[in-house]
């Protein structure tokens, strides 16, 4: 058979004269969809047989087509953009979909996206990312998303040449961990309320992610062992696993992260499968948004110190766990790292 089901669609695959056609079609699995496209792989057999380019025509955009007749490459960027995201988006976590079509909206398609595949040089991003004010590591992400294009329609023969590959990665500004120290934790965690406090002081105190801090459930915690389990990632309120095997651990509990939790079990907010609930509408967090912008940046403010990202508070907890003395590999593994290589290379100065 010549037609077989993939994901998203169909490919159309023959042989003639020793030469091999295929193309992938977007489309959905049914029985009408089904004998369209077979229908459509007998007209491409005709037309190449008969070398006949007036039947071909009805085709301008199939890469069996233009292979065979050797025609120009009919799609745009965001035409074929369109094929390799309805392809691939299976395989994708949510907030990889969110990141990709962020950077396409903004940057791929309103400056290429109306180019044929193969009127794009690797010069033009070169270009555009030399009078762009943006950070060396979102031209980079930008340029993976392009590159995954074009890499899709080269494998799919539409094209003879990625020119994606010419374009160079930009040197991006490694920033050390500015963590907060003993005397700032004391005053942050004694001005907050509960449960805001808890929340923090569980922060500093286990460096967790922040989807793993929101996604956190009261099954997955033992008091008793003082131990954690993280099974569970809570982006935009859609839960999901840890994105690497690594991520997947069970933790130790310093007493202070202990506490934390001792004192929401003694609260209304034990009650709920998750541990930290926002208190305003007495339902689970979606995202650390308003924590960070109506309490965590106040605060600071009230406080006079610097500010920093949430984030730094598990900045804080690798360096405080260093320089007690900690082996660097058990503080990888508290974080969720394979090895200590990142702890290496990001705490690099608080290791003895």
């Amino acid at each position: 058979m010549s037609v077989k089901k993939v994901n998203g669609g169909y490919v159309i695959d023959f042989t003639i004269n020793n030469k091999r056609f295929r193309e992938t079609i977007p489309a959905p699995h049914n029985k009408k969809a089904f004998q369209r496209i077979e229908d459509q792989e007998k007209i491409y057999r005709m037309a190449i047989s008969l070398d006949d380019k007036g039947i071909a025509d009805r085709f301008p955009n199939s890469k069996i087509i233009q292979k065979a007749f050797n025609t120009e490459c009919n799609y745009t960027i965001h035409e074929y953009s369109n094929i390799w995201f309805r392809q691939k988006q299976r395989n994708w976590s949510h907030t990889t979909i969110r990141g990709y079509t962020q950077k396409y909206n903004s940057y791929i398609k309103p400056n290429w996206g109306h180019l044929k595949l193969t009127a794009f040089k690797a010069s033009m991003f070169d270009e555009w990312a030399s009078q762009i004010k943006l950070s060396a590591k979102s031209i980079n992400e930008t340029r993976n998303v392009l590159k995954q294009i074009y890499v899709r329609a080269y494998n799919d023969e539409v094209i003879d040449r990625n020119p994606t590959l010419l374009i160079e990665r930009y040197k991006q500004t490694h920033y050390e961990p500015t963590p907060f120290t003993n005397d700032e934790i004391d005053r942050i965690i004694t001005e907050l309320q509960q449960p805001y406090r808890e929340f923090f002081q569980f922060a500093f105190f286990t460096g967790l992610r922040t989807g793993e801090l929101l996604g956190l459930r009261w099954e997955d915690v033992d008091l008793r062992r003082k131990v954690a389990h993280i099974r569970v990632n809570l982006i935009n309120g859609i839960e999901k696993s840890p994105k690497t095997t690594g991520s997947i651990r069970t933790i130790q509990l310093h007493q202070k992260a202990v506490e934390s939790l001792i004192a929401l079990k003694k609260s209304d907010f034990s009650k709920f499968r998750r541990v930290f609930i926002n208190p305003k509408t007495m339902t689970e967090y979606k995202n650390a948004d308003g924590l960070r912008k109506y309490i965590w940046k106040p605060t600071l403010n009230k406080l006079n110190i610097s500010y920093r990202y949430p984030y730094q508070c598990r900045h804080t907890y690798a360096s405080m766990m260093l320089t007690q003395g900690k082996n660097p590999m058990w503080v990888a593994k508290q974080m969720g790292h394979v090895d200590w290589g990142m702890i290496r290379k990001t705490y690099g100065r608080w290791i003895e």
